[in-house]
């Protein structure tokens, strides 16, 4: 996320630009500025630079890693064919444009408080234009690289007989598993626990004179649980103690030994895992939270924070660690064990049952929480002025089909089968379900249009509540259509960003504090143009008749 500039009453705005080429610095700006260091110290731009057309967009129902490109033309005021012809790289350099904030003539922040609002690469550059000077350049400055070449589990975290574990196995070749909560276990609607195979177990030490597994993987890590359930193939289960250690490499594994007993068969594969909460000295889930380590991993924004530390994208995890208080209401369970699965591609999976938007900045991906129900006073509060001032008519941006007012969730998957075993509803409260609840949203929402049904499902949601926090927020933002409108502000509102939170008054509108949200930005010449996004959600706002 980018650095937020303080709130001024500042009269315009410069922008910078920075980039590095043939092993010099070049610094361009929209007019000539000297900017003082924290240090004391003062750096020059020199100008050069035209209105770059800064713009940037959020949307909550996409989750692919928006590209941000720039597109620019400047004068190096240097040979730049020679420099490329010395072995010096233009495509590829990077480039850094930010922006300051100018009061009375004077400049708001020092170097190290500019703005930052991309941070990246040059790319398609064109030079040695025949008819204009030699240090002419045509270019785009392009955020850093979108794709994800980490890997959660690598090859080389896998059962390889007699090189990880001393014997010969059936499961040579299979993955370490990486397990988080409590995955197998959740209630019925009338509070019974109720188990189902969660994980895999893998077969680390085989008697091949009898076929019996002897001992079992359970994950690539240590783990919580003081002891497990295993179920074998024929649905037997039997709880094992369970013994964090290292394979035959030095690696942390977690396994249970087993034996055979008249209630399970350990010759029938294949095995699954139950993970149960701890009780007393019994049970307890996988991997240990590593910000908290007398917690289980089991919190989304936490989980998140770990995997992401696996991706080779530049990730804010500042940003991410911010956030993770409020996703951490939302719990998770489950395991990962599949070679290609990329950080990234893991995390916007689970991104799109969370309210969630990850973004790409200067910092790297970092991300927007969706709090829907937040008081208009957690916002900042804007009454309509010459400063902020409406430009545009109010949009209604949802069409019927996008209305969704009864919302299905699927989750508590049984591991084994791949299926969700329990289900929660949104939309009309069904009598006796308690897995079933209707809002004011629904309700209206199915007055209006009819029942409008949308189902998704989660493979790593265990509990109720956190299954109706889910579908509430779907409810929220689909059973009745949203609406938009642009306002043109003042260069002081620089510090707004994606995301945020606005308490709008406009009489014109009939708004008085009304909650909406900063859902795109953009630079048009002297000020910023703002679209800001109103949910309609009946319990949370007032209304007049």
């Amino acid at each position: 996320m980018p650095l937020r500039l303080k709130k001024t009453s500042s009269s315009s705005l410069i922008w910078l630009l920075e980039v590095t080429f043939g092993g010099r610095l070049y610094r361009f700006s929209t007019e000539p500025v000297n900017i003082s260091k924290d240090n004391g110290s003062v750096i020059s731009f020199e100008g050069g630079l035209d209105d770059p057309g800064f713009s940037e967009t959020l949307s909550r129902f996409d989750h692919s890693i928006d590209q941000q490109v720039i597109s620019l033309d400047l004068d190096f005021n240097t040979d730049v064919a020679g420099q490329i012809q010395k072995g010096h790289y233009l495509s590829g350099s990077k480039a850094e444009l930010s922006c300051v904030l100018v009061s009375d003539g004077s400049i708001e922040q020092t170097y190290e408080g500019r703005l930052v609002v991309l941070s990246g690469f040059i790319t398609s550059p064109q030079y040695a234009f025949p008819d204009q000077p030699q240090g002419v350049v045509s270019l785009s400055v392009e955020a850093s690289a979108a794709q994800d070449d980490g890997l959660i589990i690598l090859p080389s975290d896998s059962i390889q007989q007699r090189i990880t574990t001393s014997d010969l196995t059936p499961h040579d070749g299979k993955p370490y598993p990486l397990v988080f909560g409590t995955p197998g276990t959740y209630k019925d609607s009338d509070g019974t626990s109720t188990h189902v195979p969660g994980s895999p177990a893998y077969i680390l030490n085989y008697d091949s004179s009898t076929g019996s597994a002897t001992r079992l993987l359970i994950a690539g890590h240590h783990v919580n649980a003081k002891t497990v359930f295993i179920i074998n193939g024929d649905g037997q289960e039997t709880s094992f103690n369970v013994t964090n250690g290292v394979d035959e490499l030095g690696r942390q594994v977690a396994y249970c030994a087993t034996s055979y007993s008249a209630s399970f068969d350990n010759k029938r594969e294949p095995y699954w895992v139950n993970w149960r909460p701890t009780s007393g000295s019994f049970y307890g889930g996988g991997i240990k939270n590593p910000w908290n380590t007398t917690q289980e991993l089991n919190g989304a924004g936490d989980v998140i924070r770990y995997i992401l530390q696996f991706s080779t994208l530049e990730v804010d995890h500042g940003e991410f660690a911010a956030a993770s208080d409020y996703l951490n209401q939302f719990k998770v369970s489950g395991y990962i064990n599949n070679f290609e699965t990329s950080p990234w591609d893991w995390v916007s999976a689970l991104a799109e049952v969370l309210p969630i938007s990850i973004k790409n900045g200067p910092n790297g991906m970092y991300p927007i929480v969706h709090d829907v129900r937040a008081p208009s006073s957690y916002g900042l509060s804007v009454a309509a002025s010459p400063e902020f001032q409406q430009i545009s008519p109010v949009q209604v941006e949802s069409g019927l089909s996008e209305i969704y007012n009864s919302i299905s969730i699927g989750y508590a998957f049984d591991a084994k089968e791949n299926s969700p075993c329990r289900y929660g509803v949104t939309g009309i409260k069904q009598s006796g379900d308690p897995s079933s609840f209707s809002t004011s949203a629904t309700r209206t929402s199915i007055a209006r249009y009819g029942q409008r049904w949308k189902r998704v499902d989660s493979a790593y949601v265990y509990e109720r509540s956190t299954a109706q926090k889910i579908i509430r927020y779907i409810s929220d933002t689909e059973a009745l259509p949203a609406r938009s409108v642009q306002y043109r502000a003042a260069p002081q509102f620089a510090f707004l960003t994606l995301g945020d939170i606005v308490s709008l008054t406009d009489s014109n509108l009939g708004f008085t504090d009304q909650s909406c949200f900063v859902s795109a930005k953009a630079w048009d010449v002297d000020s910023w143009v703002f679209t800001l996004t109103i949910d309609r959600i009946p319990d949370r706002d007032s209304y007049t008749s």
